[in-house]
């Protein structure tokens, strides 16, 4: 059966029929949903003398006529070296988008900062051959390649000094703290999705009851958490309910336990107000863009704990905190190492180190202030949103300049 494809007339194919890369910078047109990724990379392409666009595009479900109408507008009015869309934002399920880009020859880039599997759900549609997919956890580019993807790189996430860029504090304001999300919400939404089949219902409840909701098994995927031969009878919805279940329900577990143990330690929780299930005096949350970087720079030890989504990456945090000024202790995840050096992250991989770590630091001002120096000048020089930028240009240039 062929597949569906958008008319290209001779006039459009001669519009588009350009070099890439060719001219004196990049144009990227960045497919815009609510993801605040979209908001750090256009701020970054502008910082650097990029010519930039965007389109708003859906998150989640059908474009509308509108934002159809203005994809295709700026589509021919910037001519873009490549298209940017995180997590397949703006992108149909069909297709139909991956294969107009391609006929079109304009290169577009997917940026995956979350689980690949619950986005794609098995399907090859997203591919072309002018198509590059970037993971933020490398982990999951043996999946991207097995749904098409010819191109598929490792490309963690990084600082956005638009917001996040200031020296160290002289003083402490603030205890140590973790700031985030209790995901009580969001975790109840998914077991209300798993619950309404008695199936999945049981394969969640009985993997959760052995252990078997890891960082490692998340890695591997669905076959690792509740065995094969039930993934295999599993449809792509099915598969998809489950593996969000157990990346929310999971995180949410490792989160709250970790901070129940550390309150008596004096580690203050700012967050949502479930949080007060956990921590009896947790307080109301800090906004991101307006408070965030203030609040890591000022308090003491920031603490950070990774979703198990992530069986290698590193989250924002590791980047914003410091680029703000502020002190991380942070789970010991692997990418760490390929990041940073030694000298410029503190970490632990329990939680009696980490209770010894924050004992430690919070009595060191000078030590905090040293990693956090040096943590800042390698983030400044090698992972802002800037150098991302570069780096998937570079990339294009390679697969389809």
């Amino acid at each position: 059966m062929n597949e569906p494809r958008l008319r290209i007339t001779g006039r459009l194919r001669s519009i588009m029929s350009y070099d890439k890369l060719a001219g004196e910078v990049p144009r990227v047109l960045v497919l815009r949903s609510q993801y605040w990724l979209d908001g750090a990379c256009e701020a970054a392409a502008r910082g650097i003398g990029w010519q930039v666009a965007s389109v708003p595009t859906a998150m989640e479900g059908a474009a509308s006529r509108e934002q159809i109408a203005q994809l295709l507008d700026a589509i021919v009015t910037t001519r873009p070296d490549f298209i940017l869309s995180i997590n397949l934002a703006g992108m149909d399920v069909d297709g139909m988008w991956a294969r107009f880009f391609h006929d079109l020859r304009v290169p577009y880039v997917a940026w995956f900062v979350d689980n690949p599997r619950t986005i794609v759900m098995g399907r090859t549609t997203y591919a072309s051959n002018h198509a590059m997919a970037l993971t933020w956890d490398e982990s999951y580019a043996p999946y991207l390649r097995a749904v098409g993807f010819p191109h598929v790189h490792w490309l963690p996430l990084a600082a956005d000094t638009t917001l996040f860029n200031a020296g160290p504090a002289e003083l402490a304001m603030h205890p140590p703290a973790f700031v985030g999300n209790s995901t009580v919400e969001f975790a109840e939404r998914a077991w209300q999705a798993v619950r309404e089949k008695p199936k999945l219902s049981v394969l969640a409840e009985g993997a959760f009851a052995v252990g078997a909701v890891t960082r490692d098994h998340m890695a591997r995927g669905l076959a690792s958490i509740i065995g094969a031969e039930a993934a295999s009878a599993l449809d792509p919805e099915e598969s998809r309910h489950l593996e969000m279940l157990f990346f929310l329900e999971g995180t949410r577990r490792l989160r709250h336990d970790a901070l129940r143990q550390l309150a008596p330690d004096g580690v203050q929780v700012r967050g949502d107000g479930a949080w007060k299930t956990v921590v009896a005096d947790a307080m109301p949350p800090v906004h991101y863009f307006d408070a965030l970087p203030a609040f890591y720079r000022e308090c003491a030890v920031n603490l950070n704990f990774t979703s198990i989504q992530m069986p290698a990456a590193v989250n924002q945090r590791v980047f914003d905190c410091p680029a703000a000024g502020g002190f991380l202790l942070t789970d010991r995840q692997s990418d760490l190492a390929r990041l940073f050096d030694s000298t410029e992250v503190a970490t632990f991989a329990s939680i009696d180190e980490c209770r010894d770590q924050l004992a430690h630091f919070r009595a060191r001002a000078s030590a905090r202030a040293a990693i956090v120096n040096a943590a800042r000048t390698r983030i400044l020089g090698e992972h802002t949103y800037a150098h991302r930028l570069r780096t998937i240009a570079r990339w294009v240039m390679e697969h389809f300049g």
